[in-house]
């Protein structure tokens, strides 16, 4: 191995290291000075029986899925009935276990993909990483699309499939996701494949996106708006701090429409969080960094790995605006897409090898 490729080793093993480090602390940080909606969902999922049924409950299929890994927790002597009731070592050691298996992913990605060792790459890693820590550094669903992203992502990177291939297939598993989860991750499923199919034809994207708004709007009495509802959060409905406002009449086409556009956009800059609490900044700034990433994509289509992730990322903000009541629930499920948020806004020295 050369000394240049053995220095790059090194700084990647030490950021990951030192991104672990600081993740870990601020989880064990954050539920002294956090809400307690942050555990809301992994203490339903705790109690909800495991069950895995058509357009079912998105709890009782995630408690199905994650069962082998909480039945280890307990097997431990973990004790988990009082989850995020209360600040003690059986919350911050759950909380470390789920967040190990999400940095774990994190962690292989990155050294597979040899992220650039350059001190801003490197720092523009840490804080994405680091910010977005206490959304996995706890019993979270959002770790059944992660390992379906970081599967396909790894298939493309063996060579076992192509690009195309790799879209498919995480769209066609994100989908089964949506069949049995959330009726979200369909429509996500659908929007990606929309998006990546057309990332280097822009102009059929926006006739494709004016021609669908037109269809809302001719048959949105017919559309099945009851699915909308049950991919929202019914108990987030109380949330005001970071709570996404509708001007317009919801109950109308035209106010439907407009409220969804509105949302778009400031999921996309969202600075009206701003004079909410100025703890929101680096959120913002980091939705910011990200929106700047997307029309740097947008702007230079050729690039196909960023294409791909960016048609992730653009049609995870879509579908959010559809279905996110809060900027909360945004950002959290961010961490489903984590590996293409990394691909979008970091470099990595296989992908730059790869373009043509």
């Amino acid at each position: 191995m050369a000394h240049d490729d053995l220095n790059r080793l090194v700084g990647r093993l030490n950021l990951l290291l030192f991104c672990f480090l600081a993740a870990a602390t601020l989880s064990a940080l954050i539920p002294l000075v956090w809400h307690d909606k942050l555990y809301f969902d992994g203490l339903t999922i705790i109690r909800e029986r495991p069950r895995l049924e058509w357009l079912g409950n998105s709890y009782g299929a995630a408690a199905y899925v994650l069962h082998p890994l909480l039945r280890g927790l307990a097997a431990l002597g973990i004790r988990l009935d009082d989850y995020g009731l209360r600040y003690s070592d059986d919350l911050l050691l759950t909380n470390l276990v789920f967040g190990a298996s999400f940095f774990a992913g994190i962690a292989t990605f990155t050294m597979r993909w040899r992220l650039r060792a350059t001190p801003a790459n490197m720092t523009v890693f840490f804080a994405l990483v680091v910010l977005l820590s206490p959304f996995f550094f706890c019993i979270s669903k959002e770790l059944i699309p992660f390992a379906v992203m970081a599967a396909s992502l790894g298939a493309y990177r063996a060579g076992v499939l192509g690009l195309r291939g790799c879209a498919w297939a995480y769209a066609a598993a994100m989908a089964v996701c949506g069949l049995y989860f959330r009726i979200y991750y369909l429509a996500y499923a659908l929007i990606f494949l929309y998006n990546f199919a057309l990332w280097r034809r822009q102009r059929w994207w926006i006739a494709g996106l004016i021609g669908m708004g037109g269809a809302l709007l001719l048959c949105y009495h017919r559309l099945p708006l009851a699915l909308l509802d049950q991919g929202r959060a019914g108990y987030l409905e109380g949330v005001s701090a970071s709570r996404i406002e509708y001007y317009f009449d919801d109950g109308q086409a035209w106010g439907f429409l407009g409220n969804r556009i509105v949302t778009f956009g400031t999921m996309l800059l969202p600075f009206n969080l701003l004079p909410v609490s100025l703890a929101y900044t680096p959120f913002v700034v980091l939705q910011a960094y990200l929106t700047a990433c997307l029309w740097r994509a947008w702007r230079r289509p050729q690039c196909a790995v960023r294409s791909l992730a960016a048609s992730a990322v653009l049609g995870f903000t879509m579908v959010s605006a559809l279905f996110e009541p809060d900027f909360g629930s945004y950002f959290r499920h961010k961490v489903g897409i984590m590996l293409f948020l990394l691909l979008l806004a970091v470099e990595f020295d296989w992908r730059r090898e790869r373009q043509p």
